[in-house]
């Protein structure tokens, strides 16, 4: 067999077109290309030997040369000619042909091959011969293509109106069919959903075997763990452990935080890594707590709002205000429950036209908050607000607010006891200043 000799033409060529169309060329291409060096090469070497025979005079007529040029030209774009493939080409041609032959096959007995799902898990003879009503049911989640089998049932199950005196057995007879079928349907993709979850438990403890455990202590308090609760980092591929007490004392803080007197709640963050806990995660852990008997009406309210922060606060705001307020009302030191305080003992005075002592209450505030008055004070302070966030109806509100003001008058009275109480302590600073100051003259004079 013949292969021409590349004389670069070909190489040329290749890496031309190939720059300009930015894609590999196909075999066909490269065929073409050889065939078309070849016979350009060939005819210009035979006109120039007809040129030089026939300025010498030993070719009469160039006539037959055009007859051997097209001779040549047959011959070189022949379909026989020998092929110059490598490994690749001749699989991708391979592939090509099967393909070919699989769509005319397709064409020719007009049958569609769907494409079985990955979810499907079930073989064939467990189907029964409804795997396509299994795969065309609407929707692509388990939940989807139930809800829609169960409308079809439920729409099936309506009674048949025989308006035009048809006999309606019939169709009782087919809807009755139809309905045991979906049945059987409906079994099946349980099973499946079953045999999925089977699958993904046994994967997912398989991967959990080679995790590594973090730690044998609580993380907050440091201590050994005696009802452990675990999860697991898929990321990081680790394992950790926490005490189920301290969690769900956690759980409960970050819950019920606040800024001041106003309700923010944070999502529960992994004390180790700072992250927050993802959905799965942190339903491992609230059913783990559960099962030791650890609980709180805010673990249970973030539970009833699906684990989402946002419907928690949304639902749950009159209770979160509530606890922001009588925990900052605690913290007698303060400053938001200072002048939260003052607001409210100086609206008072105002209410009943009491003159109102600045200074005195300003200092009590501050350096006596124990004392009587203040906390008397503190305490209908605390039902003010209450009142006001519980209860909606404007009537029962204004009878509620009535009452506080009522028993805030004797406190209105001028602050003798507050005063007096101002003064001892100044008489006290001063003798301590005055005992401090004569030891540290006599301290002096002994050295």
């Amino acid at each position: 067999m013949f292969n021409p000799p590349l004389f670069g033409i070909h190489e040329q060529l290749k890496s031309s077109l190939q720059a300009y169309t930015g894609k590999s060329l196909s075999l066909a291409h490269e065929e073409f290309l050889l065939s078309l060096e070849c016979f350009s090469l060939a005819a210009l070497l035979y006109l120039l030997a007809v040129f030089i025979g026939y300025t010498e005079g030993r070719v009469a007529t160039p006539k037959h040369s055009f007859l051997t040029l097209f001779t040549m030209e047959h011959l070189s774009f022949a379909p026989g000619r020998p092929r110059i493939e490598t490994k690749q080409q001749k699989k991708e041609r391979l592939r090509k042909e099967k393909e070919r032959k699989y769509k005319k096959h397709r064409r020719a007995w007009h049958e569609p091959v769907p494409k079985r799902p990955l979810w499907l898990l079930l073989p064939h003879h467990v189907t029964k011969g409804f795997e396509f009503w299994i795969v065309t049911l609407k929707g692509d989640t388990f939940l989807t293509k139930q809800a829609t089998l169960l409308h079809d049932i439920e729409h099936a199950q309506k009674p048949l109106e025989s308006v035009y005196g048809f006999d309606s057995s019939i169709g009782k007879a087919h809807k009755q069919n139809y309905i045991e079928k979906a049945m059987d349907v409906m079994s099946l993709l349980y099973r499946n959903q079953r045999v999925r979850w089977i699958f993904k438990k046994w994967f997912t403890q398989f991967r959990i075997k080679r995790f590594l455990y973090l730690n044998e202590t609580d993380p907050i308090t440091m201590e050994s763990i005696k009802q452990p609760i675990r999860f697991a980092s898929f990321q990081k591929r680790k394992i950790y452990t926490f005490e189920a007490s301290t969690f769900a004392k956690h759980l409960h803080k970050k819950l019920l935080h606040s800024d001041g007197q106003i309700p923010m709640p944070q999502y529960p963050k992994n004390p180790f890594t700072n992250e927050e806990f993802s959905l799965c995660q942190i339903i491992g852990l609230v059913d783990q707590c559960r099962k030791y008997g650890h609980s709180s009406w805010a673990m249970e309210a973030f539970v009833s709002a699906r684990y989402d922060l946002v419907s928690f606060v949304t639902i749950h705001s009159k209770p979160l205000r509530l606890h922001a307020i009588r925990e900052s009302m605690k913290n007698i030191s303060d400053w938001d429950s200072i002048d939260t305080l003052y607001d409210f003992i100086k609206s008072q005075h105002d209410i009943h036209d009491e003159p109102f002592y600045t200074t005195t209450y300003k200092w009590a505030l501050a350096h006596a908050p124990h004392a009587k008055r203040i906390t008397s004070w503190r305490k209908f302070c605390l039902k003010w607000y209450e009142t006001d966030i519980l209860i909606d109806d404007p009537t029962m509100k204004i009878r509620f607010f009535s009452e506080v003001e009522a028993k805030t008058i004797p406190l209105c009275d001028k602050p003798v006891d507050l005063q007096m109480l101002k003064l001892e302590m100044r008489k006290k600073k001063s003798e301590a200043i005055a005992d401090g100051g004569g030891s540290v003259e006599h301290t002096q004079h002994r050295r």
